[in-house]
């Protein structure tokens, strides 16, 4: 019986994954989640509809499957935990190009199945559950050790985690409703993130 943990099974799984899930943002961003159905996304990955399900439980987990790959969530916790010796503010900056960047990439994928995920409430629980909980956790655990070593002020810290995430998810609406100043520079929404996080909007903090 073959190991379920051998490296080069495991590799053969996230690629099979990755190529069903190349298909599945294709063909949402061409349907739209509700016109989108698995035979097609198995015809745009050469796969056979069934081997779908070997992988993902439905097109709602291909959904969240999609947008936790985009996030580069699998990646967060060791990310995290190495950016402990590295300059916070330098830290933050580089992840929110990198994830901004990918957004912008993905930018008709999300517009398509987004809004999905705020109608069904199945699919937001899920979501919640499986993507935005347990990267708040992580956030939660690296913010607090910031303010234990001195790097970062005492703060509320399940507070500033969420407000850092909402204006993230903010931007994103805002680009997807069409704002002319986000549209233009877009590529300058990292900095600007950032200098706001640590020098705020007081005279103080250009110093």
């Amino acid at each position: 019986m073959p190991d379920p943990q051998d490296p080069i099974r495991q590799q053969l799984i996230a690629a099979r994954r990755n190529q069903i899930l190349d298909a599945a943002a294709k063909v949402f961003a061409e349907r739209g989640f509700h016109r989108a159905t698995t035979k097609a996304i198995a015809g745009a990955a050469g796969v056979a509809e069934g081997t779908i399900y070997n992988y993902f439980d439905s097109k709602g987990d291909l959904l969240i499957g999609m947008v936790r790959r985009l996030s580069r969530a699998e990646s967060m916790s060791t990310e995290l935990t190495e950016a402990l010796d590295r300059d916070a503010r330098e830290f933050l900056l580089a992840i929110a190009r990198q994830r901004m960047s990918l957004i912008e990439q993905s930018r008709e994928t999300l517009q398509a199945v987004l809004p999905e995920m705020l109608i069904s409430v199945d699919l937001r629980e899920r979501f919640y559950r499986r993507f935005v909980q347990p990267l708040s956790v992580l956030l939660e655990r690296y913010v607090q050790t910031r303010i234990q070593s001195g790097d970062v002020r005492p703060v509320d810290v399940p507070l500033a985690v969420r407000s850092v995430q909402a204006m993230f998810i903010g931007l994103f609406v805002l680009r997807i409703l069409g704002d002319d100043v986000l549209e233009s520079h877009w590529d300058d929404m990292p900095g600007v993130l950032v200098d706001l996080l640590f020098q705020g909007l007081s005279p103080e903090g250009s110093e």
